[in-house]
């Protein structure tokens, strides 16, 4: 049985980062998160910061600890979007409420209904392509509607360094310098107008590691993977990220670290570009309409 690096106790989890205990597991993965926080200076203090929260291990255990740290110094509130997905969204919705109730954190709930006028469930059944692409982009424009409509200063997001590493494989093998640029604990490259900065205090903590985090806090959350994420390419690459770092430890945060020094060389090239807004919603768009709208407006031209 191999033993704690720290202590003599036996270890619960051995990776790339080392080999913990429970006592040690939880101090180190807290300790992280928040030197993550504090390096790329992700929160300041009186900031209203909304935690992007779907009810699943991540996001609750992101809530768990940024309540625990930061409630006094900041006010949180847990924005959830409801995509309509029947028997996979609205339990998650179930467990956000109450682990919400549970940290004191008061929550607010966006529906795609509401806003594009169907569920995803339906938006499935009219709109060619894989679903991940149109739920993506609904859901990053439904983050920052509801970002602002709480005045959060920042979004806080639980993606994690397997998250961030298929984000990089994704946008290299597509060529997409633009969307890997925009990579990192802070979103984006630019400062833009409409826009609400997104942040990432799990970036260099590992989904397992997350996950096992989540069972030691007695976190209950949803494990079960959306019904409709088999279909893209996320999965694709996600399966062949977690082979390569069963091969060659430490592959993930490599990875996001090379991509990190990207971002820094070619951050100048960036800065300054102007991003317009779409004539519709007035979000920030590169085109006349942005993607969300466009959408929307195929939605409601189609009769079901």
């Amino acid at each position: 049985m191999m033993k704690c690096q720290v202590c003599d106790e036996n270890a619960i989890i051995s990776s790339a980062v080392g080999a913990y205990c429970v006592a040690h597991f939880e101090e180190n993965f807290e300790k992280r998160v928040l030197d993550t926080i504090k390096k790329y200076g992700l929160f300041r203090d009186g900031e209203t910061v909304a935690v992007a929260n779907s009810g699943g291990k991540d996001s609750l255990s992101l809530l768990y600890i940024l309540s625990k740290h930061f409630s006094d110094r900041n006010k949180l509130v847990s924005i959830t979007i409801d995509e309509g997905i029947e028997g996979y969204r609205d339990r998650t919705i179930e467990t956000m409420k109450e682990y919400c109730a549970s940290f004191g954190v008061e929550y607010k709930i966006y529906s795609y209904k509401d806003f594009f006028g169907k569920t995803m469930d339906k938006i499935t059944r009219i709109k060619r392509g894989i679903p991940c692409a149109t739920c993506g982009t609904l859901r990053r424009y439904l983050i920052n509607y509801a970002a602002a409509d709480v005045n959060a200063d920042k979004v806080a997001t639980a993606h994690n360094l397997d998250d961030e590493a298929e984000s990089v494989l994704m946008n290299l093998l597509q060529n997409d310098i633009d969307k890997l640029l925009r990579l990192g604990p802070v979103s984006g490259v630019v400062k833009t107008e409409g826009f609400v900065p997104r942040v990432k205090p799990f970036m260099f903590v590992s989904e397992k590691e997350t996950m096992l985090f989540s069972v030691i806090k007695g976190i209950n959350a949803v494990h079960t993977p959306c019904f409709y994420a088999g279909f893209g390419f996320r999965g694709v690459v996600s399966r062949k990220i977690k082979e390569l770092e069963s091969s060659r430890a430490g592959s993930k945060a490599h990875m996001v670290s090379r991509m990190m020094s990207m971002k820094a060389k070619y951050r100048k090239k960036y800065f300054g570009r102007s991003i317009g807004k779409c004539a519709q919603c007035g979000s920030p768009s590169s085109g006349t309409v942005c993607d969300a709208c466009s959408i929307k407006n195929e939605l409601t031209a189609t009769a079901v």
